[in-house]
């Protein structure tokens, strides 16, 4: 039998910002009715509101469709010096590439100890 999705944190995540069905529905442009059954699961909705919807509650998708918990958006934003590493490790040789991997999981390891 196959699972029926609900999507009962956007329940949470609404009222938890004092937001009303109604204005999410004005924001995303689909009725309240929508709104409602998205969250009962009686309809799903387009990949493309998913994302929409989680802008606008500064929240993840992941949150939204109640496969976590956690409402933080997360950050995958990286500042200069993560591009510059990045771009570094691009230009190594797959050898080169499993010391450095090895390398830092040495580091990370011995942080834990």
């Amino acid at each position: 039998m196959k699972k029926q999705i609900t999507m009962k944190n956007m329940k949470k995540i609404i009222k938890s910002q004092n937001r009303s069905l109604t204005s999410l529905a004005v924001e995303l442009e689909v009725s309240q009715e929508a709104i409602s059954q998205y969250i009962s699961g009686k309809i799903h909705p387009k990949l493309e509101t998913i994302v929409k919807m989680a802008n606008l509650l500064n929240t993840s998708t992941d949150y939204l469709l109640d496969l976590t918990d956690d409402p933080t958006k997360p950050d995958f934003s990286l500042n200069e010096k993560e591009h510059n590493i990045i771009n570094l490790y691009r230009n190594l040789s797959d050898t080169e590439k499993i010391k450095v991997e090895s390398y830092l999981t040495a580091i990370n390891d011995l942080k834990n100890i």
